[in-house]
């Protein structure tokens, strides 16, 4: 909701296919994900993402500061350990101009 109230439009998705599928679509500033892989691929999540959306802030939302989030943090703008509120995500947003959505694998 705080993210709503900051301009963004928001664009939920439960997997990182579906993630893909919009970001192929929208040209996103801000993606939002808890994974870095795309199972039964080989590729990047956050790769083919930052590709679709060059531009867009990627954060990655784990478990713990020890997270090792697949091994892969490549194309990650910040990573936000559990727990977090949501002016931790707010305090990144804002320093971005200009929105268009977030993806939330």
């Amino acid at each position: 909701a705080i993210l709503a109230t900051l301009g963004y439009l928001i664009t939920p998705v439960f997997s990182p296919k579906k993630a893909l599928h919009a970001a192929h679509m929208i040209q996103f500033d801000l993606i939002v994900t808890c994974t870095t892989s795309l199972p039964g691929d080989r590729r990047s999540l956050v790769g083919e993402l930052s590709r679709c959306s060059p531009d867009a802030v990627i954060l990655l939302l784990v478990d713990s500061e020890r997270d090792h989030f697949n091994g892969n943090a490549d194309g990650v703008s910040a990573i936000l350990p559990k727990p977090f509120v949501a002016e931790h995500i707010a305090a990144i947003v804002e320093r971005r101009p200009g929105h268009s959505g977030i993806p939330l694998p």
